[in-house]
């Protein structure tokens, strides 16, 4: 098969293939007589998604390529989401409701008639003149209090205005190539309609978007707001826990308090060894300067007033030291302390003068026993006493303040690593406070970011169309022809490659399994143009030349016995036989058909008609077929006898092994059956020895060119170049 075949087969069935495309065209022409014309409003928002502002860096963000595109994605998935084009839909509805006539730029006259016309007065009267969003929420509830109440149908239903199908089936929304932009489109019918829908849907997922970005930076900000108040517990509870404990201990601060402590006790212990220094080296002069005294005179030293006086001195001069003492340690009353001390220490002077006058007075010695003046002795002796007593005085306050620098240090001790803890504790919460305070911190930066980047701002307002797009009716009758035309010939091919007759030469030797050696063309329908004479002439000198080249080389010295016959009835072989032998009686060739039945065909070849029953079907030789014993068969060139179809009649099976050569006659425009196919092979050892053909009767003018080339007959100079150039030999011309 090949381009010409596919031509041919579809220019046999031109009537349907006209018939297609006038009848869809017809039909598409009436549908859309009455098409409504379609405006489209467009709106560009700008988002700032890939390159807006950053609080966080206050430089353009950068977003990888694959975040970006997600949130596109999820901002065009909002815009066409059920819920953004319901409440669309319920809004532009509110708006329609609150007019009281028709304004074009809203809604056209037409269409408003249409709207108030279906509203029931139940609807109606929710209507809050004047007031926008009272009528929206009446309307809302109204819809929501349950699923078969007139705004819940015109949402869910396919109303052509506020259905949310229909609005989401008009809506388009893509990205400017890669920019911040996005374009939002939407198609109606009415030019108001279409304007008001953008304008509402600007407002309405613009604030959807921005609630489902906020949401999550609120969920965030108020899990850090809880964790901060928290910590802040925390952490006061920590701090009055460490208040506390300074104001039982009486702590101002404990660092410096137990770092003085240890200062002074170190400095009062260098000043405690030395007065253990000086008592000491007091008591060794005491003692020799008692030595040296007589025992009169030590006698009188130890007199009532004496040791009474040495006594005052003592008390006194213990006074002195803890005075002097509370002095060094209190800066703040030091001057008081002064006072207080000078008192003392003359009120010291005078007990001092008053011992000395008393042992004077006591008893007066001139020399000692050594040869020492007495009075120098004693002297010495009152002023060692003096300091002395001073200095034991001093030992006894120290014993004291080193017993309190000892109770000091174990109080201080064990409140170090309590206080240590307590801080512990505190830095712990107070670090804890500090993280969780700059966490949120970044929180409400980053929500006050999203705030920023979720502000759509819409670039360009949606435009009132003017102008309604073109009509797509001349595409569609377009297409509607182009269909038409493909869907007949693509039934036509089909059928052709589903057709089960036998057809061409190709089939007929695949199935009989035996040559071809020449076909006819149907001459009962014959074709305008077409030369059947000349096409009859060609079709028996191609079987003419078959049948010599079959019985080229077989030996015989009589004529040529041929059988022709066929499967079934009414393939035609009395008419192809008697054009075999008219033609070759034109060749000077002497024929003889034996044919079964009478040939009623005016014909001047020579005919026998033998009966195909009785005693004929024993006969094994074409000369047991002539009843006339002086016919003599030598004396002819061809004889050829014609049997009745072999699977419907009986015929002398024994006759084919005397034949020469069998000739089996098909129709083309039949199918092959099982019937067929076995009678042939009932019949193949029979014909074993024969040489053996088949003429394919019947078959189509197209398929007659395989055999005999072009088809003769008159053709169009159009005809002929269009031939010429699918079968690529526009530019062949024929040799001399």
């Amino acid at each position: 098969m090949n381009i010409i075949y596919f031509i041919r087969l579809l220019l046999k069935h031109y009537l349907i293939l006209i018939l297609g495309p006038v009848m869809l065209f017809s039909l598409i022409f009436h549908l859309t007589k009455d098409e409504p014309k379609v405006y489209t409003s467009r709106t560009k928002i700008y988002t700032g998604i890939a390159t807006g502002a950053n609080l966080t860096s206050l430089e353009s963000s950068k977003v990888d390529r694959q975040s970006t595109i997600t949130a596109f994605d999820n901002l065009i998935n909002v815009i066409n989401s059920r819920g953004t084009a319901e409440e669309v839909g319920l809004r532009l509805f509110v708006h329609h409701m609150l007019l009281e006539k028709p304004t074009k730029e809203i809604i056209s006259r037409e269409s408003y008639k249409n709207i108030k016309r279906i509203v029931p007065d139940e609807v109606s009267q929710l209507v809050v003149e004047g007031n926008y969003e009272e009528t929206y929420k009446n309307f809302l509830n109204y819809k929501n209090k349950d699923f078969e109440n007139f705004i819940y149908e015109l949402s869910y239903l396919n109303h052509p205005v506020y259905s949310f199908e229909k609005i989401l089936s008009k809506l388009k929304v893509r990205r400017l190539y890669s920019s911040d932009m996005i374009e939002i489109s939407y198609k109606s019918n009415d030019p108001g309609i279409c304007k008001q829908t953008l304008q509402i849907f600007n407002e309405v997922f613009v604030e959807k978007y921005s609630a489902i970005k906020l949401v999550q930076s609120d969920a965030i900000l108020k899990y850090f707001q809880n964790q901060l108040d928290d910590a802040q517990v925390k952490l006061d509870k920590s701090e009055d826990q460490l208040l506390k404990f300074n104001k039982q201990n009486n702590i101002i601060n404990y660092y410096e308090q137990s770092e003085h402590i240890t200062i002074q006790k170190e400095r009062f212990s260098a000043y405690y060894n030395e007065l253990k220094m000086e008592l000491k080296a007091s008591e060794a002069v005491l003692k020799v300067l008692e030595d040296k005294l007589t025992v009169q005179q030590k006698k009188e030293l130890n007199n009532a007033e004496i040791i009474k006086l040495r006594n005052q001195i003592a008390e006194l001069n213990i006074e002195i030291s803890v005075k002097d003492y509370q002095a060094e340690f209190d800066t703040i009353t030091d001057t008081h302390y002064q006072d207080e001390i000078a008192v003392m220490r003359a009120k010291s002077f005078e007990l001092q003068e008053k011992l000395r006058n008393s042992i004077n007075q006591a008893y007066f010695i001139d020399n000692s026993v050594g040869g020492i003046n007495s009075t120098s002795v004693l002297d010495q002796w009152l002023v060692n006493v003096v300091a002395y007593e001073s200095t034991r005085a001093k030992m006894l306050v120290g014993d004291e303040k080193n017993k309190e620098f000892e109770r000091l240090v174990k109080e201080y001790a064990p409140k170090g690593a309590t206080m240590k803890r307590l801080e512990r504790k505190i830095d712990i919460a107070e670090k804890e406070y500090l993280s969780i305070l700059h966490s949120l911190n970044v929180a409400k930066l980053k929500q006050q970011n999203l705030e920023l980047n979720t502000n759509l701002k819409v670039s360009e307002e949606p435009n009132f169309p003017l102008k309604s797009e073109p009509s797509k009716r001349k595409i569609l009758l377009l297409i509607g022809m182009v269909i038409g035309f493909i869907i007949p010939a693509f039934v036509i091919i089909a059928l052709d490659f589903l057709n089960p007759n036998i057809r061409n030469v190709a089939n007929a030797q695949k199935l009989t399994k035996l040559s071809v050696i020449s076909t006819f063309p149907n001459m009962l329908k014959k074709a305008r143009r077409r030369d059947y004479a000349e096409l009859k002439r060609l079709s028996v000198n191609k079987l003419f030349q078959g049948i010599f080249n079959l019985v080229n080389g077989i030996e015989s010295k009589g004529p040529i016995k041929a059988i022709i016959y066929s499967t079934q009835d009414g393939e035609g072989k009395t008419c192809l036989g008697n054009f075999l032998l008219e033609h070759m009686k034109t060749k000077g060739f002497k024929c003889l058909l034996i044919n079964h039945k009478e040939n009623n065909e005016d014909s001047e070849i020579e005919q026998l008609v033998f009966d195909a029953d009785g005693e004929t079907l024993k006969c094994t030789s074409v000369s047991n077929l002539v009843k006339n014993k002086n016919m003599e068969l030598s004396t002819y060139d061809l004889v050829l006898v014609e049997i009745p179809s072999i699977n419907l009649n009986n015929y002398p099976v024994k006759l084919f092994s005397d034949a020469d050569l069998a000739l089996l006659t098909v129709r083309a425009n039949r199918s092959w059956s099982s019937a067929d196919k076995n009678a042939l092979v009932k019949l193949e050892k029979q014909t074993q020895h024969l040489k053996q053909g088949v003429i394919l009767n019947g078959v189509e003018l197209d398929e007659m060119e395989k055999m005999i080339g072009e088809i003769p007959g008159e053709r169009s100079l159009i005809r002929r170049f269009i031939k010429k150039v699918i079968s690529f030999q526009i530019y062949s011309k024929k040799l001399k």
